[in-house]
């Protein structure tokens, strides 16, 4: 019997056993599992063979691409699609912060405490407040707790985990568990576009790769019979641009005087800088000499990025052109050269991420056009029939890919219609 059948016998049941009439109806059937692919460029498809990313595009929904927040950097772009709020307003606007506040450095691999996620809500803290349940699995932050509430069951990233582990660990989240929401992360295509660069044989055979697990999940869901009940959205958080540490990367020490600067803060395609006192200035015009670097002062950061209004960001910010390199040690980074990187300008083509959807409340055999991956939380929060938390995304430009279950509109209006006739 489908999740959608389940509704509506639901439904009919509470009528004629006369209970409450519910004032509102479920349209869905209240279950998703929302996969990320890392650094999985919206293009990288049209190379490769991918039948079961085929699949999802004949049944399900396709996205031309999704525009990304800026900084396209992993943690940044994946808080950004669990809370659907932009950088400057969760706070995580880069894989390695600081914070004044605090006092405190962050970085990736340390698993920092919730206060430094806290500005954000993230979808399975969401559901948890309004008595659904949720799972994270690897999920960048998926282990904090928001006002003491985390998801039900946790497991914390180790990339050392097999992909097949993973599907798993989400299948039985949601046919054990029967959680509402369960978020799942694989760490590929993107460490293999940054080792071999996007336009490699290498990474089209990771595509390849990313395209049997997802055969390996759409079969595992059919084999516990969750395909009628499970709404599967398949993301990512950016692309990935081809660079060069040969002819395309410039040390900041050779535009800048080392003692004008007290520190910097990551390397690659953008790095924040703390100018000694008095030397923000001197420091923005030294480094704009440089064609291929753009040096900012935080409060004249373009509004259309939605970074600058956090504490976390530095004085100043400076963002290389698309396949460029910024670095503070040219030799270090030359040992560990990286043919491929993220975290340019998100308006470039390079940085588009992909994403699909199947499922009993996804529309069938639609393109649709690009959307923004702030806009997947709302979506989500529809799905589950649940508000959302304030974010900046909209369920306007996502309405369209869904379909509530069939009968559930008509069988709601005449609950409705029969609790009011029955009030007192």
């Amino acid at each position: 019997m489908t999740g959608c059948s389940v509704l509506i016998i639901s439904l009919s049941v509470a009528v004629f056993i006369n209970e409450v009439t519910p004032r509102s109806c479920r349209k869905y059937t209240q279950q998703v599992l929302l996969v990320s692919m890392d650094g999985f460029r919206y293009d990288y498809p049209e190379k490769a063979n991918t039948p079961n990313f085929d699949k999802m595009e004949r049944n399900g929904v396709r996205a031309e691409y999704v525009d990304s927040i800026f900084t396209t950097k992993t943690l940044p772009s994946h808080y950004s699609i669990v809370t659907g709020l932009y950088e400057e307003n969760h706070g995580i606007i880069a894989n390695a912060m600081y914070d004044p506040e605090f006092k405190d450095e962050f970085s990736i691999g340390s698993f920092p405490g919730s206060k430094w996620w806290d500005q954000g809500e993230p979808i399975w803290i969401t559901a948890r407040k309004h008595g659904l349940t949720s799972g994270t699995i690897h999920w960048p932050g998926g282990y904090i707790d928001i006002q003491g509430i985390r998801a039900n069951k946790i497991h914390k990233y180790n990339q050392s985990v097999p992909f097949e582990h993973r599907v798993e660990l989400a299948i039985g989240m949601l046919a054990k568990d029967k959680f509402n929401i369960v978020s799942l992360y694989f760490h590929e295509p993107d460490n293999t576009g940054h080792i071999f660069g996007p336009e490699s044989a290498e990474l089209v055979k990771m595509v390849e790769e990313m395209d049997t697990v997802l055969g390996k999940l759409l079969d595992k869901l059919k084999e516990h019979r969750l395909t009628d009940s499970v709404n599967l959205i398949v993301a990512s958080d950016h692309g990935m641009a081809t660079t060069n540490h040969d002819n395309k990367l410039i040390n900041i020490y050779d535009l800048v005087d080392l003692t004008m600067i007290k520190s910097t803060l990551e390397t690659g395609a953008i790095m924040q800088v703390v100018p000694e006192d008095g030397q923000v200035d001197s420091v923005i015009r030294a480094i704009n000499r440089n064609p291929n670097l753009k040096a900012y002062k935080r409060d004249d950061l373009p509004e259309l990025w939605r970074v600058k209004n956090n504490r976390r960001v530095m004085p100043v910010f400076v963002i290389a052109n698309e396949g460029w390199t910024i670095t503070n040690d040219t030799q270090l980074t030359r040992q560990n050269p990286r043919p491929g990187d993220h975290g340019y300008d998100s308006s470039l083509m390079t940085m588009k991420p992909i994403f699909y959807a199947m499922g009993p409340n996804f529309r069938s055999g639609v393109s649709v056009t690009p959307f923004k991956i702030i806009d997947i939380y709302p979506m989500i929060c529809e799905l589950l029939g649940i508000p959302p938390s304030p974010n900046n995304g909209t369920l306007n430009n996502t309405a369209s890919f869904l379909r509530p279950c069939q009968d559930s509109q008509r069988m709601c209006n005449w609950l409705n219609f029969e609790g009011s006739n029955n009030s007192p």
